[in-house]
């Protein structure tokens, strides 16, 4: 991913599809989305109806709940990533979620969600999230497979009285002949194209990013919005370096 802010000049013409069955959240999305001068702004109450929706407009950005009926915000967005949607595999989406939610925040992560907000919505860190999530620029490998990506529907629909471990799309397998061949970074050190040699996980242990993943710019921009739930913010990383 690469950033681009020429979209500046158009914001106000943005058009964003809010998605979530309370219909209070949608109001107090759509209040602050008016306030930041977004004058179109759609709604749907699950992910069935936001998908019909994009079946018949184009929007440039969607913020989706998660726990939903009749189709769940992560199983949205991995519809729209694996291309079994009207709308382009790369729209911007952003999860709403608690960021103590950490299977959720795995799962996003593995389906390249373009930023997290929380409730109650505060509306500095809601205009942040809405500028790099429209900046960001998806330019995947192909040989990657959202469709891979598991969706616990059980534990979003029961919420937390279900807590499995979360799993992660697979990631690339590193050499063994590779895998002591790394460099120790900061966390505002991680960088496009650089490889994981270790799991990045949480303060509880779920781990986020699996050893092996090769970082884009929004799983960076991700982990710089986690930093407080991360176990540590120094990794060990091969490659993504300039000049080596």
């Amino acid at each position: 991913m690469t950033i681009d802010f020429e979209f500046l000049d158009s914001f106000d013409r943005k058009r964003i599809l809010l998605v979530d069955d309370d219909p209070f959240i949608l109001g107090v999305l759509e209040k602050l989305l008016g306030l930041l001068g977004i004058a179109t702004v759609l709604h749907a109450g699950d992910g069935e109806q936001a998908l019909r929706l994009l079946d018949q407009n184009a929007v440039d950005l969607l913020i989706t709940d998660v726990q939903m009926p009749n189709l769940d915000g992560l199983s949205l967005l991995k519809r729209i990533r694996s291309g079994q949607s009207s709308a382009a595999a790369s729209l911007p989406c952003i999860v709403v979620s608690s960021l103590d939610d950490e299977a959720t925040l795995a799962t996003a992560l593995a389906l390249d969600v373009n930023g997290f907000v929380q409730k109650p919505f505060k509306a500095p860190i809601l205009i942040k999230r809405l500028l790099i999530a429209l900046s960001e620029t998806f330019t995947e490998s192909l040989d990657y497979q959202y469709s891979d990506v598991p969706i616990d529907v059980d534990r979003l629909q029961l919420g937390g009285h279900y807590q499995p471990k979360p799993a992660t799309h697979q990631a690339q397998h590193i050499p063994l002949e590779r895998r002591e061949k790394y460099t120790v970074v900061s966390l505002f050190q991680l960088r496009p194209d650089m490889q994981l040699a270790e799991d990045i996980k949480t303060k509880n242990g779920t781990v986020l990013l699996s050893a092996g993943f090769t970082l884009n710019q929004g799983r960076v921009h991700r982990m710089w919005e986690l930093e407080e739930n991360l176990e540590k913010t120094s990794f060990k990383v091969m490659g993504g370096f300039s000049g080596g």
